[in-house]
């Protein structure tokens, strides 16, 4: 990255080339649709593909409802596929997988979080620990998928808020955590947090930070803004 941008529109243009893997992370999830619309745009405009993969099954109800001022249906219907998930999970990724595709663009993974819940079977930590371990095997695969077509990988994920300890007393306090935890800092070749202005609701700002091995590069993080 070349430093610190205040335009996300510039972010977007430095980083989906790359054929990276980049987390957006959201503490607010009723602010993601307005992201992922902002973001398809801009990709589109850019004469790529988009591939949404859309497992919370909203972004299909908001895309249906937007004027047709709002995203070109031209350029949207001929680059913009939206594929929504069947019964069997897996299965469905792996036709993914053998689908021919466009080179460049972007897939978008919306999001880990409903990824993970359709993996989990139940409610007991065997459960939980089994769709961890899918859940990497599906974002390694999707991975695998985008360097094949020079594709970016972009993963939406909704942070829970989880106690923490503060010392030996258990005296904790509650913070925003990334659902995939290590796994997806260490898959992630970036990590952007999304939140909307605490005095300007229509203003959102995305830090980014770069990573290496699931540890940030360096001490800097690079802000950037948008407004909706």
């Amino acid at each position: 990255m070349n430093g610190p941008l205040s335009s996300f529109d510039d972010l977007l243009y430095d980083l989906t080339p790359r054929a990276t893997t980049i987390t957006l992370a959201f503490d607010d999830p009723r602010i993601k649709p307005l992201v992922s619309l902002r973001l398809i745009q801009k990709i589109l405009e850019s004469q790529k593909s988009v591939i949404y993969l859309d497992f919370d099954l909203l972004f299909s109800s908001f895309l249906q409802n937007l004027e047709s001022s709002e995203l070109d249906r031209e350029i949207t219907n001929r680059n913009l596929i939206v594929m929504q998930p069947t019964d069997d999970i897996l299965e469905f990724i792996r036709n993914i997988a053998f689908e021919k595709m466009k080179q460049g663009g972007a897939l978008i993974l919306d999001s880990l979080n409903s990824l993970q819940n359709l993996l989990n079977d139940d409610e007991i930590s065997r459960g939980s620990k089994e769709a961890n371990q899918k859940t990497a095997l599906v974002v390694t695969v999707l991975q695998n998928m985008c360097r094949y077509y020079g594709k970016s990988l972009i993963v939406f994920n909704i942070t829970k808020s989880r106690p923490r300890n503060l010392d030996e007393k258990s005296i904790s306090f509650w913070e925003k955590t990334l659902v995939g935890g290590r796994m997806i800092r260490f898959k992630s070749d970036a990590i952007l947090s999304v939140k909307q202005n605490s005095l300007d609701a229509s203003l959102i700002e995305v830090i980014v930070q770069e990573l290496q091995n699931g540890n940030p590069k360096d001490s800097n993080k690079a802000k950037y803004r948008f407004r909706v």
